[in-house]
């Protein structure tokens, strides 16, 4: 319960986060509409206004506060590049892939809570045979009876090899899903940092946002990798890619984090 009460937390938590941002989007344009009329059909009215007066033997005289309702004010701008600094902040590569990193742990939290789900249903019929194998030997001649017969009627002769099976891949599903789910966490930065390089040295940043996949590497288990349109970026304390369409290749300095792509 407590676990099913995290993840609803969790996923409550990310939705808020797109609404703020599904949100401020519609503050810019909201706030550039209100700009683009200004410079716009409000501009053009005004222009029109005073171009009439200048035309020869027209005498008005304007009153000195006229286009002041034309101005955009301190407020207005200040409004507009708030919104625009948010949304050009929340459009680098980098918070993009963090994002896409969010969402793939809670990927992995509901993936936790189905696994989980799908080890207390087996265990509760693993549970339906040991109920009766820990009373049948001790009971009367007539429980003994009653207890084949409810056995044999009811599929509970044998714990099915299914049920172990079903039983022990929700355990490693379990495992796999927090795995995968704290490396996303703890190599976050190097992630970012693997993809950005990656996608940019490739033109595939567009291919990656659309379709990235992780998995723990079968060989290298605390590995993460990354794959999207053939490319494969591999991640623990370094990182590395395998990209079929590229030359192999070092990058960048030893020190820092590698890149290695191989044919």
């Amino acid at each position: 319960m407590m676990r099913t009460r995290f993840i609803n937390i969790a996923l409550i938590g990310f939705l808020i986060s797109l609404s703020s941002t599904v949100r401020s989007q519609t503050d810019l344009q909201n706030h550039t509409a209100v700009i683009n009329s200004l410079i716009g059909e409000e501009a053009n009215n005004f222009i029109s206004q005073m171009a009439a007066n200048m035309v020869d033997g027209t005498t008005t005289i304007v009153d000195p506060n006229t286009g002041q309702q034309y101005h955009v004010t301190q407020g207005q701008l200040d409004a507009f590049n708030d919104a625009y600094s948010l949304a050009l902040s929340e459009s680098t590569q980098e918070h993009l892939t963090s994002l896409l990193i969010q969402d793939q742990i809670i990927g992995q939290q509901v993936e936790f809570e189905a696994q989980k789900n799908v080890m207390v249903n087996e265990a509760q019929k693993i549970a339906a045979v040991t109920a009766i194998a820990a009373e049948i030997e001790v009971a009367s001649e007539s429980t003994k009876i009653g207890m084949e017969k409810y056995a044999t009627d009811n599929g509970l002769r044998e714990i099915k090899q299914e049920t172990r099976d079903k039983y022990a891949a929700s355990i490693e599903g379990m495992v796999v899903a927090s795995r995968t789910k704290n490396m996303l966490e703890q190599y976050e930065g190097a992630i970012i940092e693997a993809t950005t390089f990656t996608t940019q040295a490739t033109e595939t940043v567009q291919a990656f946002y659309d379709s990235a996949v992780v998995s723990i590497d079968d060989l290298y288990l605390n590995q993460l990798n990354v794959a999207w349109s053939g490319i494969l970026v591999g991640v623990e304390d370094q990182f590395w890619t395998d990209n079929i369409n590229t030359e192999q290749g070092f990058f960048p300095d030893p020190v820092a984090p590698i890149y290695r792509v191989e044919p």
